[in-house]
């Protein structure tokens, strides 16, 4: 394990950084728009983008990946994300912004399925959990820790976008230094999302929900909080607490699963999700201690859902397709993470601005069902198949 671990630092060092840098950004983008006056369909709309370019991206470069190499594919999706970042400095419009956040979600798909492939083709098929719980908290707490670089940059001046192009770029440094340890490349073929369903119908669907989820909270809380009187600065302290909350769950989670039975940890985060859900969505007007403490405790189950069901989709493919299957869930999560910026905004001109957590309250108790239901109607012929 020790050994594992001391050859991911790089990765997971890269990943840190750009994904610091990605947490300011995507919370500036919807503070942004909703200042312009934008309304929650176009926000929803320039969020979309980004996850519509995730999902384009996540259906071919897993080939990509395989025939140069996982450095030297973080490395250009990097240079390119740096590049797109400044441009989006150059004019403030909705659809320009859209077209280059599309742009920016293929190279998001390139950097994910580089980084998650490298860590599970690395790991053992026992440690594949508890290492992407050390990747999902790597991940998160670079999200958190983003949000509150919201606090040093005027959200209607440049410096978001010099300071996110400055870290994308940053990224790249740490694969630069020393010869560092790679999975041995593989030729692959694509995974299309009708064979990822087929082998593990629920880690397909918990990678949908996951995306919807994942999507809205990092697109729609800003908004939220915006509607419900909090400045921009108590939303960049609400964003971090959430995400922390996604963070400190993630091990204890991840291994639990990891020793015992991975659906059924995956049914009972769904279901506690829903709980939190329902109870930040009732309480209207919600004092803002009460949110915060209650985001860090929904943040800590709802965002284990991701490597959950990742981890239940790799647990029953071989070691040598797990580069193209690491596309088929990234698509999967694209699928839901384009969907749900889309729906969130039809709920909340409904409900206000409580009906955000129970639209997301409504996706969890579905998986939650989801995977009662396949329980008990899926033949398991075998533990190759779902």
């Amino acid at each position: 394990m020790a050994t594992i671990l001391t050859s991911l630092i790089p990765p997971l060092l890269s990943l840190f950084i750009i994904i610091l840098g990605a947490g300011l950004f995507n919370t500036f983008i919807s503070v942004r728009l909703e200042l312009e006056g934008f309304n929650m369909q176009v926000i929803g709309a320039v969020i979309s983008a980004l996850y519509i370019g995730i999902l384009v991206g996540s259906l071919r470069i897993d080939r990509l990946i395989s025939r140069i190499g996982h450095i030297k594919a973080f490395i250009a999706f990097a240079s390119i994300s740096t590049a797109l970042v400044l441009l989006q400095s150059a004019w403030i419009n909705p659809w320009y912004w859209a077209f280059l956040r599309f742009l920016g979600g293929i190279c998001m798909a390139g950097i994910f399925i580089a980084i998650e492939s490298w860590l599970l083709m690395l790991a053992t098929p026992a440690l594949r959990g508890g290492i992407l719980s050390i990747y999902l908290a790597v991940f998160y707490g670079a999200l958190s820790l983003g949000q509150l670089l919201i606090n040093v940059a005027d959200p209607f001046g440049l410096y978001p976008f010099f300071i996110t192009a400055g870290l994308s770029a940053l990224s790249i440094l740490p694969l630069l230094f020393k010869e560092i340890k790679t999975p041995k490349l593989q030729s692959t073929n694509p995974m299309s999302p009708s064979q990822c369903f087929k082998i593990s119908p629920l880690g397909f669907v918990g990678g949908v929900i996951s995306g919807m989820l994942l999507a809205i909270l990092f697109g729609f809380l800003p908004v939220y909080a915006s509607l419900i009187g909090m400045s921009v600065s108590q939303i960049g302290t609400l964003m971090a607490i959430l995400i922390f909350g996604g963070l400190s769950l993630q091990w204890p989670i991840g291994r639990k699963a990891d020793k015992g039975n991975r659906r059924l940890v995956l049914n009972a985060v769904s279901f506690v999700s829903t709980f939190f859900a329902l109870i930040i969505a009732m309480q209207d007007p919600i004092h803002p201690a009460l949110l915060l403490a209650l985001a860090w405790i929904f943040g800590g189950f709802s965002f284990t859902l991701y490597p959950l069901s990742m981890a239940y989709v790799c647990e029953k493919i071989p070691e040598d397709q797990i580069v193209a299957a690491t596309g088929g869930f990234v698509l999967s999560y694209g699928i839901g993470a384009i969907a749900g910026p889309l729906l969130v905004p039809l709920p909340m001109q409904w409900l206000g601005a409580p009906g955000l957590f129970y639209f997301l309250a409504f996706m969890t108790l579905s998986l939650g069902c989801f995977g009662l239901y396949s329980t008990k109607t899926l033949k398991v012929p075998s533990k190759e198949q779902d």
